[in-house]
């Protein structure tokens, strides 16, 4: 037995929350967390095609407009994407006048995401196409249903942070 096998055998015996010889993978909180966000993220990318923009582009005006990210190494920590792509459609996003790279005038290797004007306008439409699609996916739930999951899911990724020794940014509303 490998190494690896072992150690995930003996986590099993050790009164761990998810054991080998119990899983399935279509009932695995991970796999259901993934589906839903996969969901969730078709849903909101055919609302916001409306608007000719994809929901990774949505995510990054509102990102911006928030002020929780400021640069593309911002976006793609965040956004958990690869620097390539994000880099080329934020050129699109550019050509199409919704950003703007600007240099920064303390550290000129650093250059800064604004929205122009049409950005802020865009932003500032999302959160009624995001609740309008949270509000489909979460009927018949309670706020305190809701408020559970959050903070469940706020625990999950302190989890995740911890090992890293990070902590997870404050929300912002």
């Amino acid at each position: 037995m490998s190494e690896q096998t072992r150690s995930a055998t003996e986590v099993g015996t050790s009164g761990a929350l998810f054991r080998v010889e119990d899983y399935r993978m279509c009932e695995s909180v991970g796999y259901l967390v993934g589906r839903t966000k996969t969901a969730l993220s078709m849903a909101i990318e055919q609302e916001v095609a409306q608007m000719d923009v994809t929901h990774s582009q949505a995510s990054c005006l509102v990102l911006l407009a928030n002020g929780r990210c400021q640069t593309a190494t911002d976006l793609g920590r965040e956004l958990n994407t690869d620097i390539g792509s994000l880099t080329r459609m934020l050129s699109r996003m550019e050509k199409r006048g919704l950003i703007e790279r600007v240099r920064s005038e303390s550290d000129r290797r650093v250059v800064h995401l604004e929205l122009t004007e049409a950005g802020r306008d865009l932003a500032g439409r999302m959160p009624a196409i995001y609740t309008r699609v949270l509000n489909r996916f979460f009927a018949g739930f309670s706020q305190d249903e809701v408020q559970t999951l959050r903070g469940l899911l706020r625990r999950v990724l302190d989890n995740s942070c911890a090992a890293e020794g990070q902590r997870l940014r404050p929300a912002e509303h």
